[in-house]
């Protein structure tokens, strides 16, 4: 794990904690996680802000284990820094095409190139005017690029998010989509149809990244410690986004009611506007929109139940080409890890996506 110092060690105070009892946080440095802290508080008082907790989650993911918002006292955190030069892109742009549309997509191809789909409206994760079509769509990028056999590639952009796995995964007009939750498939009698598609249909690749989900609501409600608490509220979940986080800790219909929004940005308003109880929401995205709105006086996120949401890349089981691609894709995702390269890929979107929310 602390392969990152090496790449992100540089000296100097980030923010002192504003409390006269709290401790010191420098960055480039451990730190030993007191009473009373969340990854939250510490990156408060790291950064200056309480929404770059994923970097440090980030950083220490082996020693935190599936859920940030479980640390214990006296694990020694080590804190990157996120001042400084963040580097370029290495990944290779030209092989991002934007297509737009499904129709009159050509055949599935004789050719060996690995095929890609990735999408937009989803920043930072994937979308057309973030710096390389965003940070998973520069990940599986890299990730190609790197693997083992100097695989040929393609990456499209094709915006029509519903038809990524069906037709054109299971049809095989494309390999490969970015930036999807594998189900518990081990209780598909709980799992929606769209999870249990997933578990019938397709394979996963390694993880591509780690997405902390937070569970947010008015501030005005009391803190929800379990997620039993839930039970009987309206909760907010972007339209096409999968329901897996929910079913897999039994929050499913009717025990609670689900709530589309266009975007999972937009689930936040919808609390606010009182459509919505909760909103199910990526921390980085929620920070995003809360900080657009001003609105972190209104809006609380309820740190006990945070948690990771594994995003990976997929393809269909009947792909006549799984297992070669699968592997090739998981190649390119360790060698990318083991370099450094996904970090800094990570801290760099990160970096530049929260200073356009600050």
């Amino acid at each position: 794990m602390h392969y990152f110092r090496s790449l992100l060690l540089t000296t100097g105070l980030c923010v002192v904690g504003a409390g006269a009892t709290a401790q010191t946080v420098t960055c480039g440095q451990d730190y030993v996680v007191q009473p009373g802290d969340y990854l939250s508080t510490i990156a408060q008082r790291a950064y200056g802000n309480t929404g770059n907790f994923n970097l440090i989650y980030s950083a220490n993911v082996d020693a935190i284990g599936p859920n940030p918002g479980l640390i214990n006292v006296g694990d020694r955190l080590f804190i990157p820094c996120v001042d400084g030069d963040l580097g370029q892109s290495a990944a290779n742009a030209s092989a991002i095409r934007n297509v737009q549309t499904t129709d009159r997509l050509p055949a599935p191809a004789e050719e060996k190139s690995i095929r890609v789909l990735t999408a937009t409206g989803w920043a930072p994760f994937m979308d057309e005017d973030q710096e390389q079509g965003g940070l998973l769509t520069e990940i599986i990028n890299l990730a190609l690029e790197n693997a083992d056999g100097a695989p040929e590639y393609k990456i499209d952009f094709i915006n029509d998010d519903g038809a990524h796995l069906n037709p054109l995964i299971v049809d095989h007009a494309y390999d490969i989509s970015i930036g999807w939750s594998q189900p518990n498939c081990e209780i598909m009698d709980k799992l929606e149809d769209e999870s249990q598609f997933r578990c019938n249909n397709l394979d996963f690749s390694d993880p591509m990244y780690e997405e902390v989900l937070g569970y947010y609501s008015l501030a005005t409600d009391p803190v929800f410690t379990d997620h039993a608490e839930l039970k009987g509220q309206r909760i907010c979940r972007a339209e096409a986004f999968t329901l897996a986080p929910l079913e897999g800790v039994d929050l499913v219909e009717p025990a609670i009611s689900i709530v589309r929004a266009p975007t999972a940005a937009d689930c936040i308003n919808f609390v606010l506007e009182d459509k919505a109880d909760v909103a199910l929401v990526a921390v980085d995205v929620a920070d995003g929109r809360i900080s657009e709105l001003d609105a972190r006086a209104s809006v609380q996120m309820h740190e006990a139940l945070t948690f990771v949401d594994v995003l990976h890349a997929v393809i269909a089981k009947t792909n006549p080409r799984n297992e070669e691609i699968l592997a090739t894709v998981n190649s390119g995702l360790g060698n990318i890890k083991e370099s450094g390269v996904w970090f800094a890929t990570v801290r760099r979107h990160m970096t530049a996506f929260r200073s356009l929310s600050q």
